[in-house]
């Protein structure tokens, strides 16, 4: 009959339509399942703020931590002195030194070579005839230092530094320098920068010591050179280093007015070409991303987040800083410091943090420099400038990174062989140069220019609108911009 049929084919459309929707909440259910509602140990607005603040001097760190010895601390040694850090009583070294575990793994190992008498001669001519030298090199101990929170990875042993050719040539550097500076100058684009450069849509931006030029081939949709008015690369004083860094942050800033979707400055520079740079005369490259900072950096700034995810809001840069202050390996300048990193991408890195990019931060950067150029006599070097996101009329909030420099050396600029290898590019940092040799260099620097350094009249200087002279007061929501009481504690602190 026509209404049993009808009755048949709703029958059959409920069974498929109840069958559907049990099926949807099996796989509702299954997907809810595959989930990890782990709840958050903190709030995301809770995460602390950076500050270069550390709780106490690195002298006190080896009173109390490290059995006041009177031994220099070296890279070789790093382990065993964690070891003796960890048997330390005082609750702040126990404190630190759980706080170091979170960050690094630490691991030594031995390796011997035999060196036949037909070999030895040769190998002694590369040590300088030293035989101490030589027993290192039959015995020898390789350092391998891993971040577990970023996962940078650095394999030292300094004896590799005496390898065939990575030492420099017989040419005097400052000589070499001074030849390479006037073979180039009559032919520089830059030294005509106004007729031999591009422009930006918007124009230049000139100061006294430096100006700007789009770059003809970008890498970014806003990218210029910064480039500073003299064409020697390395005779540059603090006056025009200081011009050169605030046209840079003019240059950010006129970006951001034209586009303000491009907030995360970058400034890269890489001196001479043994730096890979394409010309003699000093010049860094300065652009603006949108979503967020260049990859590495990126990396670091979602693991430093992970990290207080794990840690109760504790910030990552602010806990770096301090176990390597408590080795001895920071130095500080106002409100900004400095570290000889224990993962350098190269030799002689150094890591520069400040909460903004003011003055004592570009200053410190200075110093870094000067004494690659002027103590180690390794002008080559390559420097990546990361600062907080462009915010006007406020400082950075607790999810953006702190200003961030990182300064290698790239070995002799008259030695033609690349630093760079395979093991760089594709596994880890080899690197020849202890980090407690490194801070001792740039702790010479800072004591020499100690009578010249005041502390900044603007405090943790921001980013800020330049068409405005100041920024707003703090508020609990978003705080102004205010120099930390506890950073101003830490100004110039002398070499140990």
């Amino acid at each position: 009959m026509p209404g049993a049929r009808l009755n048949k084919k709703l029958l059959l459309c409920g069974f498929f339509v109840a069958t559907f929707s049990v099926f949807g909440w099996l796989r509702l259910l299954f997907l809810i399942n595959s989930y990890e509602f782990k709840p958050r140990r903190h709030a995301p607005e809770a995460m602390r703020l950076f500050s270069t603040a550390v709780p106490n001097h690195a002298d006190w760190y080896r009173q109390h931590c490290f059995g006041n010895t009177k031994e220099n601390f070296t890279i070789g040694k790093l382990e065993d002195l964690l070891e003796g850090w960890h048997s330390a009583q005082h609750p702040d070294c126990r404190e630190l030194h759980r706080i170091f575990d979170d960050l690094y793994l630490v691991t030594r190992k031995s390796g011997q070579v035999v060196i036949p008498d037909t070999f030895q001669t040769k190998v002694l001519k590369w040590l300088g005839n030293n035989y101490d030298l030589l027993k290192d090199v039959k015995l020898q101990f390789v350092t391998t230092v891993f971040n577990l929170i970023t996962h940078e990875s650095s394999v030292f042993n300094p004896i590799r530094s005496k390898r065939p050719g990575v030492a420099t040539a017989d040419k005097d550097v400052t000589n070499y320098v001074d030849e390479l500076a006037k073979e180039t100058e009559n032919e520089c684009d830059f030294c005509a920068y106004q007729f031999k450069t591009a422009e930006d849509t918007f124009g230049r931006i000139e100061s006294t010591h430096s100006a700007t030029a789009a770059n003809t081939f970008k890498y970014d949709s806003f990218h210029a050179i910064i480039l500073f008015k003299t064409h020697h690369p390395t005779a540059f004083t603090e006056e025009q280093f200081m011009d050169f860094t605030s046209t840079a942050m003019k240059w950010f800033m006129k970006c951001y007015d034209t586009d303000k979707q491009y907030r995360y400055p970058h400034l890269m520079w890489d001196s001479l070409p043994k730096a890979s740079a394409s010309q003699v005369h000093p010049h860094a490259q300065a652009s603006l991303s949108a979503a967020r900072h260049y990859g590495l950096m990126e990396h670091i700034h979602l693991s430093a987040e992970h990290y207080a995810d794990q840690h109760d809001g504790s910030n990552y840069f602010s806990h770096l800083l301090q176990v390597h202050n408590a080795l001895g390996l920071t130095t500080f300048l106002g409100n900004a410091s400095a570290m000889a990193y224990l993962t350098p991408k190269k030799d002689h890195e150094v890591f520069i943090m400040s909460r903004t990019s003011g003055e004592d931060f570009f200053r410190l950067i200075y110093y870094t420099i000067r004494t690659f150029i002027d103590d180690l006599k390794l002008p080559a070097f390559s420097m990546a400038m990361f600062l907080p996101r462009l915010e006007p009329f406020s400082a950075p909030t607790s999810d953006d990174i702190p200003a961030v420099a990182r300064i290698i050396t790239r070995g002799p600029p008259d030695n033609p062989r690349n630093d760079i290898s395979a093991m760089e590019l594709f596994a880890a940092s080899n690197v020849n140069v202890d980090p407690f040799a490194v801070i001792k260099h740039i702790k010479n620097t800072i004591s020499r220019n100690k009578k010249k350094v005041q502390p900044s009249p603007h405090g943790d200087d921001v980013l800020i609108n330049q068409k405005k002279e100041e920024a707003p007061q703090a508020t609990p929501e978003k705080p102004g911009i205010k120099q930390d009481s506890k950073d101003v504690e830490n100004q110039v602190q002398e070499a140990l």
